[in-house]
């Protein structure tokens, strides 16, 4: 159960803790008091959407605890197992939000994303707003409570989940072999096509650099050649002026005369002559550069065309060599499955008619179950409906098949048929409850599934609305009934709920010489009959005689229970 929640810096809450009891705890307070902030707090520590303009004005951030006492074992084990966080029959929330939208979960005390927190409240709590009266007029969610009524039809699901798991695999093995025949046949003409393209460009290692390179030199090949002829005719070739091979050959001649006068003019002479060979060694390959240098149109339009071919079969194909090289592997493998693989495929096929089959019998069973559940769950709810003040309220549950071969929640759509008028046939539930009925169709739900569902923790936002006089005293007495197996904590605005709690709070609103503030208080004795008499209409000694009245009736009710 909840134990105990801690409140700071949320609207106009700055500071509150408030503690529940085991059974129906009641929250009341006047309109605008702040009873939705309550609300608030518990849905963002639960899990729910992080809102920043619930940060109190003027503060940096918020943030709430909430401490739950009394988990089972599979509660715990849960914890332990899924979450892998150490934990005994007590579970610390706690969650912050600050003005940047840094959003901190922790449970005991561990750090943890906040689909994980939701995970746990979603077995700890069942938060019932006023928008919930809208989800049991949704098919999925009628399915889901026929289900969550029937342990034999969530059996049927986790068998009806494996199957679908099995035959997925092997829809998977068979997408590897080409599916159907046509498929099969249409993805080997596709490989085949591809492996050709690649086998026929044969593209080399390096082959795409080395082509780029030589682009590159036959772009320039104007500004190369004049930049070698010019080179030629100032280092070798003879003319009205000497060259530089000339002239260096010219300097040497005179370091001959004195070479052998010392070692260091030797030296000199020695270096010369080596720049002399050098320079005419240059000359030579210059020379032969400019014989052969010779722009090819025919050349370069090839080279052209093999680069953006190169590129076009790389951008097919993975991006590099590498991934080329790694595809044409893939898909060789692939295509020697395909044509090689007959047999595997042939037993895949076998393998999936059989899976197929388990799933229709699993699905077949899914159904009678969910009948079988549906029929006693319109059952049970029709008859608290008579007793919540509605006679000649009727229910049944339609079944319809769903169109596809098969889904995760089985082949069934449901339909919850529903009047609460004698001699008019049953209807869609959606297309004739009222916004009064609405309420009562949620509580005999309520009431008939609290007996087998694990959850301990019922909140509900004003599930009394539209509600006065006997009915609202029946439906009082069906709380105090409900939270003999569950903790209830209610907001509500009946006299008749109110007196019948076990642990009463008063939300109020109040303002200072600054700033509007909203405080808890925990009411009992005096201070409750003044609330249940407000909450009647009068606060004279009248209404507080009939305040007293009303509790005592309702501390006799159930004190029967």
């Amino acid at each position: 159960m909840l134990q105990t929640l801690k409140i700071k810096n949320v609207a106009l809450i700055d500071s509150a803790s408030l503690n529940f009891g085991a059974r129906l705890n009641v929250i009341s307070g006047e309109t605008g008091a702040g009873k939705s902030i309550l609300l608030d707090s518990l849905t963002f520590v639960f899990g729910g959407r992080a809102d920043r303009t619930l940060i109190r004005e003027n503060e940096d951030s918020m943030q709430v605890e909430a401490i739950f006492t009394g988990l089972n074992a599979a509660q715990q084990n849960f914890v332990k197992t899924e979450l892998n966080i150490d934990c005994s029959d007590e579970l610390f929330l706690f969650r912050s939000l600050d003005q940047s939208g840094r959003n901190v979960c922790k449970i005991n005390g561990e750090l943890v994303p906040v689909a994980m927190v939701k995970r746990v409240c979603n077995m700890l709590v069942d938060l019932h707003g006023q928008s919930e009266h809208l989800s049991i007029l949704n098919n999925d969610y009628q399915l889901y409570i026929v289900d969550l009524f029937s342990p034999a039809a969530q059996k049927e699901l986790n068998n009806l989940h494996s199957a679908i798991q099995n035959i997925k695999a092997i829809d998977d093995d068979l997408s590897l072999l080409g599916g159907s025949p046509a498929e099969k046949q249409n993805l080997i003409d596709l490989y085949t096509y591809q492996l050709n393209e690649i086998n026929d460009a044969n593209i080399g290692v390096d082959e795409l650099d080395s082509l780029q390179t030589g682009k590159q030199t036959m772009q320039q090949f104007e500004r190369i050649n004049e930049a070698l002829s010019g080179a030629y005719e100032v280092g070798a070739k003879s003319g009205y002026q000497p060259s530089a091979s000339e002239q260096l050959s010219a300097a040497e001649k005179f370091l001959s005369n004195i070479a052998g006068v010392n070692e260091e003019y030797n030296q000199l002479f020695s270096r010369l002559n080596s720049a002399r060979l050098e320079v005419e060694d240059i000359m030579s390959t210059v020379y032969e550069k400019l014989s052969t240098n010779q722009f090819n149109e025919e050349r370069f339009n090839f080279v052209d065309n093999r680069i953006d071919q190169i590129k076009t079969l790389f951008r097919k194909y993975g991006g590099s060599f590498e991934n080329l090289q790694q595809y044409k592997t893939d898909i060789s493998t692939k295509l020697d499955n395909l044509i090689n693989g007959q047999a595997r495929f042939e037993k895949l096929m076998d393998d999936r008619q059989a899976a197929l089959e388990k799933i229709n019998q699993i699905q077949t069973r899914l159904t009678d179950c969910r009948k079988k559940s549906a029929q006693q769950l319109a059952s049970k709810m029709q008859q608290e409906l008579k007793t919540l003040g509605m006679p000649n309220a009727c229910m049944s549950v339609e079944f319809d098949r769903v169109p596809e071969e098969f889904t995760e929640h089985g082949a069934d759509r449901v339909e919850f048929m529903f009047t609460s008028n004698l001699g008019f046939n049953l209807k869609p539930l959606n297309k004739v409850v009222s916004g009064g009925e609405m309420s009562r169709v949620m509580l005999a739900y309520k009431i008939v599934v609290s007996a087998v569902d694990q959850i301990g923790t019922i909140l509900f936002d004003e599930i009394d609305s539209g509600l006065s006089g006997h009915i609202a005293s029946v439906v009082a007495e069906y709380m105090a009934r409900l939270s003999q197996n569950k903790q209830i904590i209610a907001i509500s605005h009946l006299p008749q709920i109110c007196a019948m709690a076990d642990n009463n709070i008063k939300v109020e609103k109040y303002s200072d010489r600054t700033t509007t503030h909203t405080k808890t208080t925990e009411l009992v004795n005096d201070d409750l009959l003044k609330e249940i008499a407000r909450l009647m209409g009068t606060t004279d000694a009248s209404g507080l005689s009939a305040a007293a009245e009303l509790k005592t009736k309702s501390n006799q009710f159930k004190a029967g229970l």
